[in-house]
């Protein structure tokens, strides 16, 4: 099965959904990607066999995050909210998107981003709301926002504060600075570093070997079990 969308590609292989974000090379992700990840929702919820979900970007980057130019111009625009304020629009606009990444972080089958290269702003915050984060040795991270006079808005604050906590993710935060694959490993953000070449590989691995019976509040008992084995 699969399905071919104008910014991303959805396939299953043997009951594992691949969710590609296609649009190389940065991948950025446009007002047509995120509208896109809503329509997803309608095919992934249908699906009786599915036992979980990897997301990877085509090509050398998991993405560069939002086209914010295109994001603005969306929100200071009169269609498709008619009759609203540009702060309403933004908070609509924002609430959907964080409605429709959010969604992966509540399926009860496990979701796993595969990062390799950038994986910047919105990209990080998709992440996040992935159960498990595997990378390449050559990711590049950050929450850039606040150089743009903006700050994470679809949840990468509340998320990255959870994981490295509140100290570390504000530093990270406001400056907006990029950190590596090894500094996400010591915050705690990712879970696995491997070679950018079989990170995708590693990602399916390690959900066919998860159990049929998965709980995410069981997520640091299956990195112990599967990721410790294997170093």
């Amino acid at each position: 099965m699969s399905r071919i969308f104008h910014t991303i590609t959805w396939k299953v292989v043997d009951c594992i959904g691949h969710l590609v974000l296609d649009q190389p090379p940065s991948n950025m992700m446009t007002v047509t990607f995120f509208r896109e990840m809503t329509e997803l929702m309608e095919v992934i919820v249908h699906l009786q066999e599915l036992k979980g979900i990897v997301i990877y970007g085509n090509g050398r980057h998991y993405s560069s995050g939002a086209d914010l130019d295109e994001l603005l111009q969306e929100i200071a625009g009169e269609n498709p909210y008619v009759g609203t304020t540009c702060d309403e629009r933004a908070m609509h606009f924002l609430q959907t998107n964080y409605k429709s990444l959010s969604y992966f972080e509540e399926l009860s089958v496990p979701v796993i981003s595969a990062i390799r290269g950038a994986c910047l702003g919105s990209a990080l915050e998709l992440a996040f709301f992935s159960h498990f984060r595997f990378c390449g040795e050559d990711a590049i991270f950050a929450l850039p926002e606040t150089t743009f006079n903006l700050i994470p808005g679809i949840g990468g604050i509340q998320r990255f504060s959870t994981l490295a906590g509140s100290a570390r993710a504000l530093d990270y935060i406001l400056t907006g600075r990029t950190f590596d694959a090894n500094v996400a490993l010591e915050l705690g953000l990712i879970d696995q570093v491997c070679p950018k070449k079989k990170v995708v590989d590693r990602a399916v691995e390690f959900l066919e070997k998860l159990p049929e019976r998965y709980s995410l509040s069981l997520r640091k008992v299956y990195l112990g079990r599967i990721v410790k084995s294997k170093t």
